[in-house]
């Protein structure tokens, strides 16, 4: 399994990968831009992305649509800080497979964010 994380945040990058990588056996890639995802996307391929909302020139929802425009079908999580449902709705309805709030403990988000990985990659292997 190979996830790409997105987000405009290093150190919070780094606690994700390693998060994810050592308590959950999910190994990822970490880019600090939608662009250069979008570059990633292009090259190599992910079973899952995961992405933040809120980060410079480009935003999660806008990188969501920007890759279901492609016709990129990769599953995809929206993980972040930002909790409104408005963006929970524009999400879903832009193609997200899930969406995760970045608040809480860090032991706890990063189980729940497993799962959902994990439901992403079973459901889409049945299509």
């Amino acid at each position: 399994m190979k996830v790409l994380l997105v987000d405009d945040d290093p150190l919070f990058l780094e606690l994700s990968k390693t998060f994810l990588e050592v308590f959950h056996d999910i190994t990822s890639d970490t880019v600090n831009s939608a662009r250069e995802a979008l570059q990633r996307l292009e090259k190599y391929s992910y079973d899952v992305v995961v992405s933040d909302y809120d980060m410079p020139l480009m935003d999660g929802i806008t990188f969501l649509k920007t890759i279901r425009d492609k016709r990129i079908n990769t599953p995809f999580i929206l993980f972040t800080g930002v909790g409104r449902d408005e963006l929970m709705h524009q999400a879903i309805e832009n193609g997200a497979n899930s969406f995760i709030e970045k608040i809480g403990d860090p032991k706890a988000q990063y189980s729940e964010l497993s799962k959902r990985i994990w439901q992403a990659v079973s459901n889409s292997a049945s299509f």
